[in-house]
């Protein structure tokens, strides 16, 4: 009886240099020995094996057994078209290749393998270019279907030029990795390009291919019988000197090669992009425009939204908010304005995972992830932060769902998985100001994706729940991450790189810690580094004053205050009013100026004796010099509190005082109210 094949239950990548062969380098042509790096499996086609090798002289790696995949596939057309116009194709990085090389000189464009043709169609609306797209692929017939641009259903060929090149530009992105043989497919390019055009190539980079890649950095790069050449830049560039470009940059970046090539000098920039209010404007006329059809329609919408986010345009962005909630509630029933019900799930099945991924496509958009992201950003920027917190988990909810799907379809998506991290970093932020200890265990938890985090985001977070807990005397709630705080501001310093207003906050904090512990020294430090992060005259101030206390013996009691003060603070933290009697009692004692008496000490005064020792008219004297004493958020709660204090010893004048000199903080602190006072003047009414 004939046995059933196994299908190998090995990694779909395994590093396993075992074995030489003698190859020809496709990049630089080089014939030797290649020594193999690892082996893989396609996706498509879980039980075949294909060996990387690597050129010794270029470090171009390439699958010698492998062959060109058939584009012109037309086998689940309808959900590989939903997944490209949802989530699959960046956008914004496919019509920047249009503005790198003197743009200004372009009129007439060409691309070579566009796929879907977006770029073709922004060429030909948004910049008035004579712009067509060459590609035999089934996708990009549909695109030029859906768009209405000009298409050609053919391969290029350098000897079947096309009847109305050559072109000012020509663009192959993400093609010449597809192509095992190189050099027919850039004479075809060159036969293209107009004698004072250039050619613009991007391709995977193999310097980006190291055996400490996370498995999903990896694998959009050397996919398996998708890619069969991942060039280095040396590589690229002779392969296009040798195909009659003398003039060749190239940018590496995002595991990316990004070149221009061209027979005489072309002015480069790498970073230049399409004027943003011609991209905006472009992407909700084409949603408004192509609206019929949902996929089009969640494609445009949410790349709208995301760039109105990104441009601070907040009206632009609530009404593409509004448009997205209305269509996506007629077309799947569930509600924007109502994230804590949208709870996305999938699981895969053992069997029949094709029809448990058109289930879930028909009642999610698969770029669901990223619309919350956006969403919560608009609803945090308006101080709606309630709002801006359910989204953000919704995000988080959305996020897990989607990309079960799409290792289902043996796809990725890095924008979503980004989407759900950033959501995770917001919400630490937002629950800093309320409860600092679950914010800083939030942050320790995500150490170990630390790679995969936005560092800029993260650093912002790390620094702003730090300065939260320790500036309003709650030190050992954010202790977990104090060593981390101080290494990375450490670092900037050791770097010189500059020291950002938010991580003088938290070095602020570090100095509240070494008092805590008693050594001034260290604090003095500390608060000198957060003095000069500072660019607001005011908070400059606030740390100087800090700074001058510090080194006047004379205007604070004995060294010894620091232990009073610990102690009032870790009891109020424990809501104990016996162990805090005694310091309480002491800390009367001193004159009013005294240095020891910080904004955080004043504060759990007030809170002592509002509280614990039914003492409210003394709490409000207390939250006044907690007031006085601190500025921003700090501020405020102090603020907030002694309105509390007024209110519970029946003292209306004081309580009317109190809520006036809160809402003129509304406007004095800039954005500081709605984000940590919020709606609690509500609690003082009545």
């Amino acid at each position: 009886m004939k046995q059933k094949r196994k299908v190998s239950l090995e990694p779909w990548v395994v590093w396993r240099a075992n074995g030489y062969r003698e190859l020809t380098c496709p990049a630089c042509h080089t014939h030797g020995l290649m020594e193999k790096q690892l082996d893989a499996s396609p996706p498509f086609e879980p039980r075949k094996r294909y060996a990387l090798f690597e050129c010794s002289v270029c470090g171009t790696l390439h699958y010698p057994d492998a062959r060109p995949f058939e584009y012109e596939s037309r086998k689940d057309a309808d959900i590989a078209r939903k997944f490209y116009l949802e989530v699959g194709a960046g956008l914004d990085a496919m019509i920047a290749p249009l503005a790198w090389a003197e743009p200004e000189k372009v009129t007439s464009y060409l691309e070579v393998g566009g796929g879907y043709g977006f770029s073709v169609d922004f060429a030909a609306r948004a910049l008035g270019w004579r712009a067509r797209n060459i590609d035999p692929s089934f996708i990009a017939g549909v695109g030029a279907r859906d768009l209405g641009h000009d298409h050609i259903p053919e391969y290029l060929s350098a000897d079947n030029p096309l009847p109305d090149g050559p072109f000012d530009r020509v663009l192959s992105s993400e093609v010449i990795e597809h192509v095992n043989d190189p050099d027919p497919f850039l004479a075809a390019l060159a036969s293209a390009v107009a004698p004072d055009g250039a050619l613009v190539v991007t391709t995977p980079d193999a310097a980006a291919v190291t055996r400490d890649a996370s498995l999903d950095a990896l694998r959009p790069i050397i996919v398996a019988g998708h890619h069969l050449v991942i060039f280095t830049a040396d590589g690229l560039i002779r392969a296009l000197n040798r195909a009659g470009f003398p003039h060749v940059h190239v940018k590496t970046g995002d595991s990316t090669l990004y070149a221009v090539a061209s027979r005489r000098p072309v002015g480069v920039d790498f970073t230049a992009r399409p004027e943003r209010s011609s991209y905006r404007a472009y992407l909700k006329q084409r949603r408004d425009s192509l609206a019929p059809d949902p996929a089009l329609f969640a494609g445009f919408a949410v790349r709208h939204l995301k760039e109105c986010v990104h441009s601070g345009s907040w009206d632009e962005a609530n009404d593409a908010l509004r448009t997205l909630t209305r269509r996506w509630q007629a077309d799947f029933g569930f509600d924007m304005g109502r994230p804590g019900q949208i709870r996305p799930a999938y699981t895969e099945p053992e069997t029949k995972a094709g029809r448990a991924i058109r289930d879930y496509a028909a009642n999610y958009p698969f770029n669901l992830a990223i619309a919350l992201f956006y969403a919560a950003r608009l609803r945090e920027h308006q101080g709606r932060t309630g709002e801006a917190m359910e989204l953000y988990r919704a995000c988080i909810r959305a996020a897990h769902s989607g990309q079960a799907v799409f290792e289902s379809m043996f796809a990725a998506c890095r924008e979503t998985e980004d989407a759900a991290y950033r959501a995770r970093l917001h919400i630490a932020a937002l629950t800093s100001k309320t409860d600092p200890m679950a914010a800083s265990g939030d942050l320790l938890a995500l150490l170990g994706q630390l790679r995969l985090l936005p560092q800029d985001l993260w650093e912002a977070t790390l620094f702003q729940v730090y300065a939260e807990g320790a500036l309003t005397g709650r030190v050992d709630l954010v202790d977990g991450i104090r060593l981390i705080v101080q290494d990375r501001i450490e670092a900037k310093i050791a770097y010189d790189a500059p020291v950002s207003a938010a991580a003088g906050y938290a070095a602020a904090g570090l100095a509240q810690w070494s008092l805590a512990e008693e050594d001034e020294t260290a604090a003095r430090r500390w608060f000198t580094i957060a003095r000069d992060a500072m660019t607001d005259a005011r908070e400059y101030e606030v740390f100087a004053d800090r700074l001058r206390g510090l080194e006047i013996p004379a205007s604070r009691p004995a060294r010894s205050s620091a232990r009073p003060c610990r102690a009032l603070i870790d009891a109020m933290q424990a809501a104990d009013a016996e162990a805090a009697r005694a310091p309480a009692n002491e800390i009367r004692t001193w004159p009013e100026d005294a240095e020891a008496l910080s904004a955080s000490v004043a504060f759990a005064m007030g809170i002592y004796c509002l509280n614990h020792d039914g003492k409210p008219s003394e709490a409000a004297v207390w939250f006044d010099r907690s007031e006085q004493r601190s500025h921003g958020e700090e501020r405020l709660t102090a603020l907030f509190h002694k309105a509390l204090a007024h209110k519970a010893a029946g003292e209306a004048e004081g309580l009317a005082m109190a809520k006036s000199a809160i809402e003129a903080a509304k406007s004095s602190e800039t954005g500081a109210f709605d984000r940590a006072i919020g709606s609690r003047l509500a609690e003082l009414q009545g």
